[in-house]
């Protein structure tokens, strides 16, 4: 038996028990969280061990499974062969319709408002019965430089995905995020030409990011913007860093959440636009998940007095936190795919409504 096989038998396990469990992929590395209880453990604050799950909305509970109260195994990804899904899925004109409906509306606002810029998104429902373990296998095998998860509490649900976004990854005090903008379809662009529009976009986020980091951390450094690839999806990404004291994070982390990229500018005023004119519950979506101050040990080299050479092994401690974009909720018969995009006063509904449909091949590829 390999120990991947082994893995994937112990989480399936779980998941037949009814027990709650998380297992994630990142950089060809398994690893999961068992949850030996039944209980939903929430959190008020950001100061204690283990994988969180926060909501799109701060006010809306926020989940962690503890480390205390979990049991925590790894494995390595195994690429495996499966057929690209032919899953025939077409949609409404109507819901076209009310995409594009949305996006005007953004517009409008954007133009009559302080408000610069909005992210609308949708839902798509797609009758298929999925196996959530064997889809996650497919995700973590087939979008090896995204952070694939399979989620699952019996109290809440199941939520899978494979994002490209870093929210927050913390060494110690030095806290890294990124700015993560502009979508430009793959299949169609070997090299992205970008426009006004995506760059202007790129820039809102990496300004929101700095200026929700300036008053609670210490040099701050911006990297050069550069193009990314994230499965069949072009995006612009700058990596922004600074130093932080670890009683700030809670604060940190409430001005930049949600972020920009995935709410809007300014960020209240973009919420309050998405809860009154979205009409659905994102629940997840564009929300958070990861670890939080997961204890890392490390070997440090020193010479003693007589000159030879000593390791010395000390604890470190680690969060690393992605956005929750890419993502779909299980059901019994259906899953709902969720995707949305950016929107200023530049955007056109059409463009828009296409930019959701290449989002949602990421997942659908693979159903």
């Amino acid at each position: 038996m390999t120990e991947s096989h082994s893995f994937f038998e112990k989480i399936e396990s779980h998941f037949t028990s009814e027990l709650p469990f998380v297992c994630f992929a990142k950089n060809g590395q398994l690893k999961a969280y068992l949850q030996v209880d039944e209980q939903v453990h929430t959190i008020e604050d950001f100061q204690v061990e283990g994988f969180v799950f926060c909501p799109f909305s701060n006010s809306e509970s926020k989940i962690i499974f503890p480390s205390n109260h979990c049991k925590v195994i790894s494995s390595e990804v195994q690429p495996i062969e499966f057929s690209k899904s032919e899953l025939k899925f077409e949609e409404s004109n109507i819901d076209r319709i009310r995409h594009e409906a949305l996006v005007s509306k953004a517009i409008e606002t954007i133009k009559s408002s302080e408000i610069k810029k909005i992210v609308c998104s949708r839902k798509l429902k797609v009758r298929v019965k999925i196996d959530p373990i064997q889809v996650f296998q497919r995700l973590a095998s087939q979008y090896s430089k995204a952070y694939s998860y399979c989620w699952y509490h019996p109290k809440v649900g199941i939520w899978l995905g494979a994002t490209p976004e870093q929210f927050i990854f913390l060494d110690r005090n030095r806290l890294e995020t990124v700015a993560l903008a502009g979508t430009i379809d793959a299949s169609k662009f070997e090299e992205p030409k970008w426009t006004a529009k995506e760059i202007e976009e790129q820039q809102m986020v990496t300004d929101f990011i700095v200026k929700g980091l300036e008053s609670n951390t210490q040099n701050i450094n911006i990297s050069k913007t550069e193009s990314i690839k994230a499965g069949q999806l072009w995006h612009l990404k700058t990596r922004i860093s600074a130093e932080i004291e670890i009683e700030n994070l809670d604060q940190i982390i409430s001005d930049l959440h949600p972020t920009s990229a995935v709410c809007g500018l300014p960020k209240h005023a973009a919420e309050q636009f998405i809860i009154t004119n979205e009409h659905y519950d994102r629940q997840f979506y564009t929300g958070f998940l990861g670890e939080m101050h997961l204890k890392q040990e490390q070997l440090r080299h020193r010479r003693s007095k007589d000159q030879e050479q000593m390791a010395i092994k000390s604890i470190k401690r680690v969060s690393d936190l992605y956005v929750n974009l890419r993502c779909m909720q299980a059901f019994e018969d259906h899953v709902e795919i969720y995707v949305g995009g950016g929107v200023t006063k530049d955007s056109d509904p059409k463009a828009e409504y296409e930019e959701t449909v290449a989002k949602s091949q990421t997942l659908l590829s693979i159903l």
